[in-house]
């Protein structure tokens, strides 16, 4: 009898982790989305580390990637220089603390950005890569959202992607305050 029952718990047990997939729960038996190779860089992962699928962009050879796992950041910054340097990627500027690192690296026409962070019990490595882009290029905002949050609107005939001001926003020339009068509060005016 206590044999039956135990195939049987484990025969519900699985049809509830195969079911749970149409609630958005991930099986913890399944490989998941999260990978340990790096799609812009070409590179693995130092071991412990596994790149997220939820967190990252990646569109064609540009975008951004999130990794993660439970390795020092020290070990996470010299596994990848490790791994790039192998795969041909040289290191042009590095600025690092205890507790974050920023490396700047190139291979050919390809730049990347590492930022390797120590968190509470986690490192998380975020990459950004793609093209360089040529000598005397403009800044280009208007791929970024136009600063519509900033009371601004998309100004396409500007050529400098900052916006006008949005229909609703205060007149040039007038002042506004936040906060209580007799504490000071804040006040903007143009100058």
């Amino acid at each position: 009898m206590p044999r039956l029952f135990v195939t049987l718990s484990l025969c519900a047990l699985l049809a509830l982790t195969g079911g749970c997939a149409s609630l958005g729960i991930d099986n913890p038996f399944g490989p998941g989305e999260n990978t340990r190779q790096s799609q812009l860089l070409g590179v693995s992962f130092p071991a412990g580390m596994s790149l997220s699928g939820d967190h990252s962009r990646v569109s064609g050879s540009e975008g951004v990637e999130v990794a993660f796992g439970q390795v020092t950041s020290s070990a996470a910054a010299q596994g990848l220089f490790n791994n790039l340097q192998a795969a041909g990627w040289q290191l042009r500027l590095q600025q690092s603390r205890a507790s974050k690192g920023i490396y700047v690296y190139e291979n050919g026409e390809r730049m990347a950005v590492v930022v390797v962070e120590s968190q509470a019990v986690q490192t998380v490595v975020t990459i950004c890569a793609g093209n360089r882009l040529p000598d005397g290029s403009m800044l280009s905002l208007t791929g970024g959202g136009g600063g519509s949050d900033a009371g601004e609107t998309s100004d396409a005939g500007s050529g400098g992607g900052f916006g006008t001001p949005a229909a609703d926003a205060p007149p040039v020339g007038t002042s506004e305050s936040w906060g209580a009068p007799s504490s000071g509060g804040l006040q903007e005016r143009e100058l």
